[in-house]
């Protein structure tokens, strides 16, 4: 359970932001840009006010550079929600997506390579994207921050990622399944707190 707000000590009320604090600091950040400010150092600010605090993350053996927390499995809708946190400056294994998929870019930008390890994409903070399935193997990262984006991912009970090796061979999949698992193993997600 959470300590109340009277009982932190000041250093940890002075990393907490109220939504009004939150919105003063994007406020703050858009007119920083309006007048001409680094764009990226100005998106830092923003991301800086995201408390990941609570989040118990977990990894995957044999995939460096990746941290997630599995939000939810819906095996009737085939739904799969979950957090991945990109390591800054790094690239995570090659892979495809199986199942349609939606992102949103909570913290930094998530960074897309093709199998020959160019930079095809950049999703800065805040951007929202559909992909259908399918598409090229590729690879993902952190740009000079660690990324933290949702990941919904739609419409099949069977593979959703298929993991490949250098030469585009399958070392393993993720489906369902496997998600389901892993919501299991980690720990229990922090809960909402109910004032009496």
């Amino acid at each position: 359970m959470l300590p109340s707000r009277k009982y932190l000590k000041k250093e940890e009320m002075m990393s907490k932001l109220t939504r009004r604090e939150g919105l003063a600091a994007i406020g703050t950040t858009v007119a920083a840009v309006a007048l001409g400010a680094n764009a990226s150092k100005a998106a830092t600010l923003v991301a800086a006010s995201f408390d990941q605090s609570n989040i118990k993350w977990n990894t995957l053996e044999g995939i460096e550079h990746l941290s997630y927390h599995v939000l939810n499995v819906d095996r009737d809708m085939k739904v799969v929600d979950a957090l991945l946190k990109f390591a800054a400056n790094e690239k995570v294994i090659l892979h495809k997506h199986h199942a349609d998929y939606s992102t949103f870019i909570i913290q930094g930008e998530l960074r897309l390579y093709n199998a020959e390890g160019e930079l095809t994409e950049i999703r800065p903070t805040a951007s929202y994207v559909q992909k259908s399935a399918g598409g090229p193997p590729h690879t993902e990262g952190g740009g000079d921050e660690d990324c933290i984006a949702w990941f919904s991912n739609k419409g099949t009970d069977s593979v959703i990622y298929e993991i490949l090796g250098p030469n585009g061979e399958t070392l393993g999949t993720l489906g369902l399944p496997e998600f389901e698992a892993l919501m299991q193993a980690q720990d229990e997600p922090v809960q909402p707190i109910v004032p009496s």
